[in-house]
């Protein structure tokens, strides 16, 4: 791998998004486990589907894409097979902007089929991690860390303990700053301590969806877990995460609240940063598009509230389309306003 000075270096799952309509035609496979299948189970519904879109995937990497439109430099080290698939996830990075450090592997490129449902019917999620699986720490080179401002880790990474603990390693010796979107609500249950742990002793920067901070929050205060949600106000529910801050510059912890915005939380303080609701197309990255513009706003010396505030408009961007690629001209404002003097 090549390594240059990067502003953000996303580390994560390399996975190919697939969105379709869902169609009662459709042969669906049995996941048994959450929402992974065997590749060749995927493979076999890939072929089923009426004019897919595919797009470069995974958190960190739609996190990466949009931010190196930002105008930041930006890479993403991930694993896939060298195959179609594989190529064309390292030439959509290419074309967003950002550097594809890739680990290439005999197995097949990991993919996610995401099934839009009709109304308000929720949306079928099919995936399998294949080659995005094999990264491990010995693909984590010591003068990229020392290189790069600001290390964005997927959530999804965090049972990989030995590669975890070598990017974190590298960046407590080199002084980069880490990001983590905690993925999921079943992340943040499974790796809460860890994920304490890190607030505490990192210079991190937290991302969570409303349900993960929930999660979060009753384990940092079991109390919170004996309240039902609607019997305690938006400022107490997440009380616990404001508390977690108030040691340090760090930890900075951001909650995405989807249609109503987000908090951040920071030195023992609350800011909140209210969105403009609309009816979106597809969620499918939001919070990876949030996540690029807060991390885009905060490397470049903006506020918290600046930082929140263009995360949402980036998030409302790609809730209007299917996939996560944002045409590059659409962006170009946001760039525009970043480049300018603070």
């Amino acid at each position: 791998m090549d390594t240059a000075d990067f502003e953000l270096v996303g580390i994560g799952n390399a996975l190919v998004d697939i969105f379709a309509q869902k169609e009662a035609t459709l042969a669906l496979p049995e996941a048994s486990k959450g929402r992974h299948i065997p590749v060749e189970q995927l493979a076999a519904l890939v072929q089923q589907l009426h004019e897919p879109v595919l797009c470069a995937g995974g958190g960190a990497a739609n996190t990466v894409k949009l931010a190196a439109q930002l105008g930041l430099k930006t890479a993403f080290i991930g694993s896939v097979g060298d195959d179609g698939w594989g190529a064309a996830f390292a030439r959509e990075l290419e074309t967003a902007g950002a550097k594809p450090l890739l680990v290439r592997t005999d197995r097949a490129t990991g993919a996610c089929v995401i099934l839009k449902g009709e109304g308000a019917e929720p949306s079928r999620i099919f995936a399998s991690p294949s080659a995005a699986l094999e990264l491990g720490p010995e693909h984590i080179q010591a003068e990229l860390v020392r290189q790069t401002r600001l290390i964005m880790l997927d959530g999804y990474i965090l049972g990989r303990t030995a590669l975890v603990d070598r990017i974190l390693h590298l960046a407590e010796q080199y002084g980069t700053f880490i990001a983590i979107d905690a993925g999921s609500r079943e992340m943040v249950q499974t790796h809460a301590p860890q994920l304490e742990t890190y607030c505490r002793t990192k210079p991190l920067i937290l991302f969570l969806n409303e349900d993960e901070a929930q999660v979060f929050c009753t384990y940092l205060d079991p109390r919170m877990g004996l309240l039902h949600p609607d019997d305690i106000d938006e400022a107490d529910r997440f009380r616990p995460l404001q508390n977690l801050t108030k040691q340090d510059i760090f930890p900075i912890i951001a909650v995405k609240l989807g249609d109503r915005g987000g908090r951040v939380f920071a030195n023992g303080e609350t800011y909140i940063a209210p969105t403009q609701k609309i009816v979106p197309f597809d969620t499918t990255g939001a919070g990876d598009a949030f996540a690029a513009g807060f991390i885009a706003a905060w490397l470049r010396n903006r506020s918290l509230s600046d930082c929140a505030e263009l995360g949402n408009q980036l998030a409302r961007e790609i809730i209007r389309i299917p996939g996560t690629r944002i045409e590059t001209r659409k962006l170009a404002h946001f760039k525009r306003s970043l480049n300018r003097p603070v």
